[in-house]
């Protein structure tokens, strides 16, 4: 697996013009709100938030989101988002690609889809997460199931082919979560080698 990073930045302008990935955000920001039921009084954290699918998704239900990324491309896409629809309680913070991840908390829900692949070290990564959460906020991440590798078109940047179910939530336990679950979410179907394949979406959650 690439160990480089991938420059998201050059991609932020056409990121949304992908209609799979808007459909994958809706269905993903659908399951949480049904499953974690976020409301007024949460302060929630999107991390690797991008140009603000789940983000902008939730912003409505809760009483205030911080839009986490590390790429300040995809940022700005979000501030101008924001911008034209007037919507105040979302703060963009943008994530040092380097070093030990500081997050600006504490949550009542912290929530991730599609970034936990692009995290070469998930465990640390949650440890940070139980540490940034109220006690009994609830932790929602969103990543492939385990697969061949054949789903991303570029693996720059890639260090995880999904994840089994048991592994997921094998970090959640790790790092102190309890009432751990897993649901599937939908599958991404592409184009691979002459047939279409399917590659399934889950969402698991736990509580602090």
């Amino acid at each position: 697996m690439s160990q480089q990073l991938r420059d998201f930045n050059a991609v932020a302008s056409r990121w949304d013009q992908e209609p799979r990935r808007v459909l994958l955000a809706s269905a993903v920001s659908e399951a949480i709100i049904r499953n974690a039921r976020p409301n007024q009084t949460m302060r929630v954290l999107d991390f690797g938030a991008g140009t603000g699918l789940v983000t902008l998704a939730l912003a409505p239900l809760v009483q205030e989101m911080v839009a986490a990324d590390s790429s300040q491309g995809m940022l700005e896409q979000l501030g101008a988002k924001l911008a034209d629809a007037g919507i105040t309680n979302v703060l963009p913070f943008q994530l040092e690609h380097a070093g030990p991840v500081t997050l600006p908390g504490p949550f009542d829900l912290i929530v991730s889809s599609m970034t936990m692949h692009h995290i070469a070290d998930p465990g640390t990564l949650f440890e940070v997460f139980h540490a940034a959460m109220r006690s009994g906020g609830q932790l929602c991440i969103a990543d492939l199931e385990s697969e061949d590798g054949s789903f991303h078109d570029d693996p720059t940047g890639i260090y995880h082919n999904g994840f089994s179910v048991a592994e997921m939530e094998g970090y959640f336990r790790n790092a102190g979560f309890a009432n751990v679950r897993t649901i599937q979410v939908m599958s991404v179907k592409k184009g691979r080698e002459g047939a279409i394949r399917e590659y399934p979406v889950n969402l698991t959650l736990g509580v602090a």
